[in-house]
């Protein structure tokens, strides 16, 4: 099929990407030019596992291409991603104006017959008002939109887009149903399910899943703080609970908090939009407090670990959201970091991939290329992303570079007795520190 894809942030990128390595002909476009320029070369403006080789091979078969305007990408598109950004506006709000301006200039270029899909998480009732704009911009074009919102989680967004737990297809008219179900046909083969809904279900679904995932972490961090103060150990508490088939183990670990582009601004989102339909959603609102609070416990471990935080070098192992990822929007260690510098401290950090976009976003944040650099003359360093590599850390050399030998482990990724042994004071989340 012929692809159009508007936007190539994590989404739209990925989606045509893995699309056009289906086979299909896929044009994607991007409101920065620099970004089509990049590319076309080949490079990938974020890191996900697979993507660049993904993209190079699109662009040598062919099957992948990117053009400068939107015009240019549908003119002769089956079917059109809408997988534009959201920038924020006011308190906890986000622009839909993009959406709305994609909206246009689709309509002025697309062919009868067009499919358009939005896979940009949006309110209820988006899909409405942008099929309303497009008949106002094209009054006589045939067209179709349609709500398919994306389930991806950065690190693993390649496979989630082959191998879905589901496909969700909002739509009123039974082409969109049928158009997709022939483009996503070679995962449908292998099993994937496809739940077929209207398209203000299909968009509320998105935000209701983040939102809950989001709530299911603060659950686990706030049982993290009754374990500390009963003596108790959250992981083990968590490990019984998640073996319960209706609970289940995923989201369910007790850390810094959760961060991300995703789930912090979708949880706001649909309390906001309950809200206005005249629903105190409260439960969103103490989850997203809970998220608050669970990083400014790590805070305090730091603070109980070195005594005073003023003229004290922390190094904070990693600072990207979540492995397998460089993204840094809503990272929790960036927010420590920031809570560090202002009382005082020295901060430096290590990632294997987010470390020169992090000192980039926060001033006064110093960038080391490895963990033991970051750790030299530190009073204390904090796990903050559960990168593999971590757990392999030569702690007898960790030791050395270090002025006082404090970890805070923010993700409850290292061997507590290891530690201890090497002469290490070890303050987890959720469970007593221990070799203070």
């Amino acid at each position: 099929m012929k692809i159009a894809v508007v936007g190539t942030g994590h989404v739209g990128l990925i989606t045509g990407a893995t699309l056009a390595g289906l086979g299909n002909e896929v044009v994607g476009t991007d409101a920065s030019a620099d970004k089509v320029a990049m590319l076309r070369r080949g490079e990938a403006p974020f890191y996900e596992p697979g993507l660049e080789e993904l993209l190079r091979t699109g662009l040598s078969d062919g099957n992948l291409a990117f053009a400068d305007t939107i015009a240019e990408a549908v003119e002769s598109a089956e079917v059109v991603f809408v997988c534009v950004g959201r920038p924020p506006v006011g308190l906890g709000d986000r622009s839909l104006t993009a959406v709305e301006d994609s909206a246009r200039e689709i309509a002025r270029a697309a062919t009868d017959g067009v499919v358009l899909v939005v896979k940009s998480t949006v309110p209820p009732g988006t899909t409405g008002r942008i099929a309303k704009v497009v008949r106002m911009e094209r009054p006589e074009l045939d067209f179709v939109a349609v709500s398919s919102p994306e389930f991806l989680r950065e690190g693993h967004a390649i496979e989630d887009t082959l191998r879905p737990d589901r496909f969700v297809i909002g739509a009123d008219d039974a082409r969109g149903f049928d158009v997709l179900e022939k483009l996503y046909q070679p995962m449908l083969d292998a099993g994937v399910r496809m739940i077929q809904t209207d398209p203000r279900t299909a968009e509320l679904s998105k935000l209701a899943s983040n939102s809950f995932l989001a709530s299911k972490i603060s659950f686990a961090n706030s049982m993290a703080r009754v374990c500390e103060l009963a003596g108790a150990d959250v992981d083990g508490v968590t490990e019984i609970m998640g073996a319960d088939p209706r609970i289940g183990a995923a989201f369910l670990r007790a850390g810094i908090g959760y961060g991300g582009y995703c789930l912090p601004k979708d949880i706001v989102t649909l309390e906001r939009i309950a809200g206005r339909l005249g629903y105190d959603f409260g439960l969103l609102r103490e989850a997203a407090r809970v998220n608050d609070e669970s990083l400014k416990a790590v805070a305090r471990k730091v603070e109980e670990a070195v005594w005073n935080i003023e003229g004290k070098t922390v190094a904070l192992f990693g600072v990207a959201f979540k492995p397998e990822t460089d993204d840094v929007r809503g990272a929790p260690a960036l927010a420590l970091a920031e809570l560090l510098l202002a009382e005082g401290a020295r901060v430096v950090v290590y990632d294997p991939m987010a470390g020169d976009e992090a000192g980039r976003k926060l001033d006064g944040l110093e960038v080391a290329a490895d963990p033991y650099a970051a750790a030299a003359g530190a009073s204390c360093v904090v796990l903050c992303t559960e990168w593999s590599e971590f757990r392999d850390l030569d702690l007898t050399r960790l030791k050395e570079a270090m002025a006082q030998p404090a970890m805070v482990d923010g993700r409850n990724l290292l061997d507590p007795d290891a530690l201890v042994a090497a002469g290490f004071s070890y303050h987890p989340v959720g469970r007593a520190p221990t070799g203070t």
